[in-house]
């Protein structure tokens, strides 16, 4: 059973290049966030959405825990505070959402996973940042 019900693409790559990129565990974060988010202008197969997306899942579950932990340890007044806390409401929001119905959704989910992945990353360096 595919991974996107209804996906129509379960072939090879659509963008004519020579077949799905190999996933490497190791990427950073960074990489797969950008990868995420340059979907506009390449259309990866269903196989590297699919595995972009788990990876990004993953992440903003982990992270948006972190940041929540870190800055509820916070005054209520601190100005890191509040837009920490905004972040991780919105990352948990788009997980929500999940992928939809077909590769077009698939791909949008990602990139939306990809902005709350890069999101929360800004506001946990910032937390770590304010605590020194």
């Amino acid at each position: 059973m595919p991974f996107f019900p209804r996906t129509a693409n379960s072939g090879p790559a659509l963008t004519g290049r020579a077949g799905p990129r190999p996933w490497v565990g190791r990427e950073s974060i960074e990489d797969v966030i950008r990868e995420a988010a340059g979907t506009g202008s390449w259309l990866p197969d269903t196989r590297r959405v699919r595995a972009v997306t788990a990876r990004l899942r993953v992440f903003v579950q982990e992270r948006a825990y972190d940041v929540e932990v870190a800055a509820r340890g916070r005054a209520v007044g601190d100005p890191v505070r509040g837009p920490a806390l905004a972040a991780v409401r919105e990352a948990r929001y788009r997980l929500g959402l999940g992928p939809g119905d077909g590769y077009a959704s698939a791909i949008t989910f990602a990139r939306s996973l990809g902005r709350a992945a890069e999101d929360l990353l800004h506001h946990e360096r910032r937390l770590r940042r304010e605590e020194a």
